[in-house]
């Protein structure tokens, strides 16, 4: 009488295989986990700068986004009689702001017609592998990751 199924050896030998197989996943995902990052942190910031340029078009009132180069964070700022911080974020640990351009004071800002004060380009480093990613915001408003 013959049955069919894996015997113990061929059993261990498929374990074997998707261990190996699941470990050189592993590490593929691991190495492309600063760039999924990088252009993560990349996009949340382009989402938030047309935010504030969508405030200040709603809200007729100047509005933009303040860099803090040293610290790796941002904040969006509505200016009207005064100042208010509507958000603020800080960028991952392994993220940096790697090269500010154009922008008075580090300042992007947005005045009631939608346009930009100035032009200029921000550049974001991921530390881990040294790759960086560029956003342009041009004076007409528009911005988009280069």
């Amino acid at each position: 009488m013959k049955t069919s199924g894996f015997s113990l050896i061929e059993f261990l030998i498929i374990i074997v295989v998707l261990v190996i197989i699941a470990g050189i996943s592993a590490v593929s995902l691991r190495s492309i986990q600063p760039v999924l990052e990088l252009n993560g942190i990349t996009r949340e910031l382009i989402t938030d700068l047309r935010y504030a340029q969508q405030l200040a078009l709603a809200q007729q009132i100047d509005h933009g986004v303040y860099l803090f180069s040293t610290e790796n964070k941002y904040q969006i700022i509505k200016y009207g009689a005064t100042q208010e911080i509507l958000k603020e974020k800080a960028l991952p640990l392994d993220i940096e702001f790697f090269q500010i351009d154009g922008f008075t004071n580090n300042e992007v800002k947005f005045n009631a017609y939608g346009a930009a004060q100035e032009g200029g380009t921000i550049i974001i480093l991921a530390v881990k592998n040294n790759t960086t990613t560029t956003i342009e915001v041009r004076p007409s408003g528009f911005v988009k990751n280069k």
